[in-house]
């Protein structure tokens, strides 16, 4: 069975796009992704943490994730309300953790492989 060029790149095309989002559906999200920055706050934030090292990684890398995704629908929605704001924000944060990283000798992908929940 041939395919035809055209159709292979339709449907290249397709799964490039990224899906665009209602101003409600992308509240949604962003509400999901803010609930799981917040989770992290006693883990990471709190002077007083009880957490141990691998409870302390898990939340860095979901609050990592999570500031990933706000960035990606963000970008991938620039025209919705708010959309900038959370775009540059988010964007502050990631920039800051690179560099915290990078000075480190490490970066997100390894520090946080196996360890993103989907």
């Amino acid at each position: 069975m041939k395919l035809n060029l055209g159709m292979l790149l339709f449907c290249a095309m397709n799964f490039a796009h990224a899906e665009t989002l209602t101003q409600q559906n992308y509240d949604q999200q962003i509400k999901h992704y803010t609930e799981i920055i917040q989770q992290t706050k006693s883990i990471l934030d709190e002077p007083n943490s009880k957490a141990d090292a691998k409870m302390q990684s898990q939340a860095f890398c979901d609050r990592l994730d999570a500031y990933e995704q706000i960035a990606k629908l963000s970008r991938e929605n620039a025209n919705l309300e708010l959309a900038s704001i959370m775009l540059m924000a988010s964007e502050s944060y990631l920039n800051r953790q690179q560099d915290s990283l990078s000075g480190s000798g490490m970066t997100s992908a390894v520090f946080c492989a196996g360890k993103i929940k989907q």
